[in-house]
């Protein structure tokens, strides 16, 4: 399952070219922990290329979907249309929680994953999410499929290949008290 993920522009080459881009194109999104509902930073393809676009995260169906199960995107009504315009949402890692509440960050060795989604007409998108492998499953029984930079052209562009498994990093991180007064 994919709840929340973070997004923050660095000061690496890929950072700062995503940076500049966006202000280029005067794009407004979330950045820091980001939440179902928020405008998201995501890439989309323009032909034979890519280009940054924002999109809300989360689609109103019969209930408020912000995942998409691969499994149903072959056999759900609701993903036909939405299975063939794809785009990739760009993060540094994302959030899980385990089975006591405690909230876990989950990244890789690279300063940006990109996470698989679909989107509506409306510029709404689902983050595409799987079953997680044995050494995750302890965590949780989902997880978004993660792609580095070469997989994620490709899957924008509809090429579908294998995605290599990624060696995830999971950092427990504590919750501030804050205090009132």
């Amino acid at each position: 399952m994919c709840g929340r993920y973070e997004f923050t522009s660095l000061s690496t080459l890929t950072g700062k070219q995503i940076k500049e881009r966006a202000e280029k194109l005067q794009l407004n999104y979330a950045c820091g922990e980001i939440f179902p509902g928020n405008q998201v930073l995501c890439i989309i393809p323009r032909e034979t290329k890519i280009d940054l676009a924002t999109m809300k995260w989360g689609i109103q169906g019969v209930s408020y979907q912000i995942n998409a199960r691969y499994e149903a995107l072959d056999t759900r009504a609701f993903y036909q249309d939405l299975k063939k315009r794809r785009c990739a949402v760009i993060a540094n890692g994302f959030y899980e929680w385990d089975e006591n509440k405690q909230k876990h960050y989950v990244c890789t060795k690279d300063d940006y994953i990109y996470l698989a989604c679909i989107f509506n007409d409306k510029n709404e998108l689902l983050i595409i999410t799987r079953e997680a492998d044995e050494d995750f499953a302890q965590l949780h029984n989902r997880i978004p499929i993660i792609m580095n930079k070469n997989e994620m052209l490709d899957y924008i562009h509809g090429q579908d290949r294998t995605i290599t498994k990624k060696k995830l990093i999971i950092e427990k991180k504590t919750i501030e008290q804050t205090s009132l007064f």
